[in-house]
Parts: C-alpha cells; structure tokens; sequence
C-alpha cells in the first residue's frame, strides 16, 4: 500500500516542481519592487514542497496502522503547496 501511493504521489509532485519552476522563471522577469514581493512568496512555496517530501518521508518510517495519518498530512501539505502556487500565479498575471 505504501509504495502504491508513493509511486502515486511521484508525477504529482514533478508536476508541481514544474509549476514552481514556471513561477520562479516568471517571478524572476519581473520589476524589481515585484520581484522582492515574489521572492518572498516563492520563498513560502518552496518551504511547503520540503513539508511535503518530509512528511512523504515519514510514511516510510511509519508502520501500516500510522499510514492513514500521515497520508492525510502529506495530502493537506500538498493542498497548501498548490494553493501557494496559485495564489502566486495569480499575483504575477494580475500584474502583467
């Protein structure tokens, strides 16, 4: 069950690493009172993908009866990393 959902979770999360790439590629091309704002932001972002590959991390640790727990913080941390990454797209198209 565990390795199922980790291999799962693997293209979801390159897909996000390439949306993160894609913002800070975008944030980087922006003016300068707007890049300070977005490297702020991309700073967050990327502070929640480590949350969510540490706490992918613990699923191999944790034994079966822990899955179920900790599967539900990955999956809330990767809500919260997508969230972040919306939230930003949505900054950078607004100021275009």
């Amino acid at each position: 069950m565990l390795q199922e959902y980790l291999k799962k979770m693997e293209p979801r999360l390159k897909e996000l690493d390439a949306e993160i790439e894609k913002v800070k590629a975008k944030a980087g091309t922006s003016g300068a009172e707007l890049k300070e704002l977005y490297k702020d932001q991309v700073g967050r972002i990327l502070t929640a993908r480590k949350r969510v590959r540490s706490e992918l991390a613990k699923l191999g640790e944790v034994g079966s009866e822990r899955f179920e727990d900790v599967r539900k913080d990955v999956e809330r941390a990767i809500v919260d990393l997508k969230k972040g990454i919306d939230e930003i797209v949505e900054r950078i198209r607004k100021a275009a």
